[in-house]
């Protein structure tokens, strides 16, 4: 029997959670009477995963899993309890908030005392009931997997979902339960996130429209400096709480992103036919997560016209500005657009919180083949054309109460010989990756292989002499000691391997290679920035490297000097073909490698393509997908409106169709019934005009269909 946890966790308290990871560990052992050997605990981005193992020789009792569940949920449920009481502290006591929103009840009172005290009511209310409804998401976080061989069936439990526990017979033998563990824990967290974040978008979509119809008209200007600071200072208020939304499409789609890796691995491993209420949720999930989209990009787009109109509010320019000494006129004036800003605070507040909360971790999550152990990558088989092969390598930075996720889940292969180039904004994760590579840092998780070898297992004496012999490493900042002349510090690695006599003639080939033969006694001080960049260059050759590591070689050098390095390294690559990894975020400096890859986000997202070879700037893929993004829900909205607009032309030409075709069969009886009662009998006499009206109706009938499909044509001609 194995068995499966997982539930979110608060990474500002870390104390706590280490404190619940303890319980729960020592509850499972106690419950299931395992070995503490047998319990395996991972904390991973904004979830806590556990795994737990038990050989029986009988079915588990029925109430031991549920008692194992009920106890867990108590200890979540108890540890849930005292971040909502320490966010509703934070809240209470944060100074940002108290400080704005005193500025904004400054302004209401100045208006209508009432909206004040509204304000304040609505102020404390979301002070309370926002983590309350944190506290109601998360206890219904937690996944269960049991795998329970003996009776070959497998149970799920997700707190989540309407019905909390399913049943799968069986499992096929090309599925790894493990593997599936952070996928359900994911569909688990869509069931609970979705349909409150739709609430609050909107709430927020809903406030931006009133107040952009309550911002048009003339705009007023108190003749009261006092009053009129306030009106300005209330409008900086809003526009800077706008401002914090900026990057809110950004989070979302970010989140939203996440689903598609549950809902294939569920497709592909045909769940969702074994499961009717997993299927039924993936086709949910997915209507709203669409429908999120679209709505989140109707936001935005109010979101900055909202914004733009605060900032120009009284811009005479733009505006019909009047300004008026009268209070009672005043407070009349600004008593809409006051009652809606206020609104406004609130709604932003709540929306900004609500991102903080999930946005800070959850879009970096990365998904995991082997979430409880690494044995399969320690044992993936190199190939001998690849001095370097990196998989799944993860590496945090904890920054007070902020985690930095610089390497989400990295694989690359780094062929011998090859010319490699790392591109990517600052902040991508590029100098990590490199740290990492090349053993001056530890990842948190993942394997490095160095020449078909575990780098990271080695001992430290064993990584030095590696980085010593096979590695040579160029800095942005040159890293030379100033007490060494320009051929000491080049002599520098041979001294420490214990070989500079031997490679005597070698550093003078390496000095008057790289042209700085004339400047061999001379100090660091004494140097430009491209003679010192050149003495790196020689130092880090001098041992005859595998692998040559440059970080930014060219970042403190200027556009010509810079230029003149790379042509070196070039040459050196050629002559010798030295594996050669560039870290940097300059094109042009890129275009020197054979091979280039993207870092984004911690995340090697594919080849980078060179749209522009004489562009000295790397364009984020983020930046370029959210403006596409807006686009496509726009021209989705647009497509919308000209679907219902050709549908009603059809139904007004089928209507016509219809009653034409009526006309045709009821015009005999029509005809007959009107000589009969005016005592006549059909005959030849009337045939003529008979048929002459039938043609007549029937030509009618075709003339309307012609022109209803013209006017179909014209208006998607005018769509398009």
């Amino acid at each position: 029997m194995k068995t499966y946890f997982s539930a979110l966790i608060d990474k500002s308290t870390p104390g706590e959670t280490l404190k619940l990871s303890k319980k729960l560990s020592k509850e499972l052992k106690k419950l299931l009477k395992t070995p503490k050997s047998n319990i395996v605990l991972k904390e991973h981005n904004a979830f806590l995963f556990l795994a737990a193992e038990k050989h029986l020789k009988k079915p588990l009792d029925p109430k031991i899993l549920e008692n194992v569940q009920t106890q867990f949920y108590l200890h979540l449920e108890r540890y849930y309890a005292k971040n909502k009481s320490n966010l509703q502290k934070h809240l209470k006591g944060k100074r940002e908030l108290k400080e704005t929103s005193q500025i904004v009840k400054d302004f209401l009172k100045e208006i209508d005392p009432g909206l004040k005290k509204v304000f304040d009511l609505r102020l404390k209310k979301l002070i309370s009931a926002l983590p309350a409804k944190f506290y109601d998401l998360q206890t219904d976080s937690m996944t269960a997997i049991w795998n329970l061989r003996e009776e070959q069936k497998v149970q799920f439990c997700l707190s989540g979902w309407p019905s909390k526990s399913f049943m799968i017979p069986e499992v096929g033998q090309d599925v790894e339960l493990e593997v599936m563990v952070d996928k359900l824990a994911f569909l688990n967290f869509f069931c609970i996130f979705l349909e409150p974040t739709l609430i609050r978008l909107r709430e927020m979509n809903k406030v931006l429209e009133r107040l952009e119809l309550g911002l048009q008209g003339t705009h007023y200007k108190s003749g009261n400096s006092a009053t009129q600071s306030k009106l300005e200072m209330f409008l900086r208020i809003l526009s800077a709480k706008l401002s914090s939304l900026q990057n809110m499409d950004k989070t979302i789609v970010g989140i939203f992103k996440l689903f598609n890796e549950p809902k294939t691995f569920f497709n592909s491993h045909d769940f969702i036919r074994l499961s009717q209420d997993l299927r039924t949720a993936v086709r949910q999930m997915s209507w709203k997560i669409n429908q999120g989209k679209s709505l989140l990009a109707e936001v935005q787009e109010k979101l900055e016209e909202c914004q733009i109109k605060l900032k120009d509010y009284l811009d005479e320019k733009k505006n019909g500005v009047k300004t008026t000494d009268s209070r009672e006129e005043f407070k009349l004036a600004l008593l809409t657009m006051a009652e809606l800003s206020s609104d406004l605070f609130i709604e932003a507040e709540e929306l900004k919180l609500w991102l903080d909360f999930f946005g800070s971790d959850l879009p970096f999550f990365t998904f995991q083949s082997n979430p409880f152990t690494i044995q399969k990558m320690r044992t993936f088989t190199t190939s001998a054309e690849h001095i370097i092969s990196v998989r799944s390598l993860v590496k945090n930075y904890s920054l007070g109460q902020t985690t930095v996720y610089a390497l989400r889940g990295v694989d690359l292969d780094v062929g011998d010989g090859e010319f490699l180039a790392i591109v990517g904004n600052s902040g991508a994760g590029k100098t990590t990756l490199l740290n990492c590579i090349a053993g001056l840092d530890d990842p948190d998780d993942g394997v490095v292989f160095f020449q078909g070898k575990d780098l990271h297992r080695s001992d430290d004496s064993e990584r030095s002499r590696a980085r010593l012999l096979d590695m040579g490493f160029i800095f942005q900042s040159y890293a030379l000691l100033p007490h060494f002349d320009t051929r000491e510090n080049v002599a520098l690695p041979a001294d420490l391997a214990g070989f500079s006599k031997d490679l005597k003639s070698r550093i003078e080939e390496l000095l008057e290679g790289v042209g700085i033969g004339n400047q061999a006694k001379q100090f660091p001080a004494q140097l430009s920035g491209g003679q010192l960049q050149r003495v790196a260059i020689a130092r880090a050759l001098t041992n005859r490297p595998k692998v040559l590591f440059a970080d930014e070689p060219t970042g403190d050098l200027d556009s010509k000097t810079g230029h003149q390095v790379m042509e070196l390294i070039k040459k050196f690559h050629e002559e010798t073909e030295t594996t050669v990894i560039v870290i940097t975020h300059e094109q042009d400096i890129a275009n020197y490698a054979e091979r280039q890859i993207l870092m984004e986000d911690g995340k090697i997202i594919g080849p980078h393509d060179i749209k522009d070879p004489h562009s000295t700037k790397v364009i984020s893929r983020r930046e370029e997908a959210i403006p596409i993004i807006r686009h496509e829900e726009r021209a989705n909205r647009k497509q919308k409106q000209h679907s219902k607009l050709f549908f009603a032309a059809f139904v007004v030409q089928m209507m016509l169709a219809v009653l034409i075709i009526i006309m045709l069969l009821q015009l005999d009886q029509i005809v007959h019934g009107t000589l009969y009662s005016y005592g006549l009998q059909f005959s030849n006499t009337w045939a003529l005009p008979y048929w002459t009206l039938h043609r007549f109706v029937a030509g009618l009938a075709l003339l309307i269909f012609g022109l209803s499909a013209l006017l179909i044509v014209y208006l998607k001609r005018v769509a398009n």
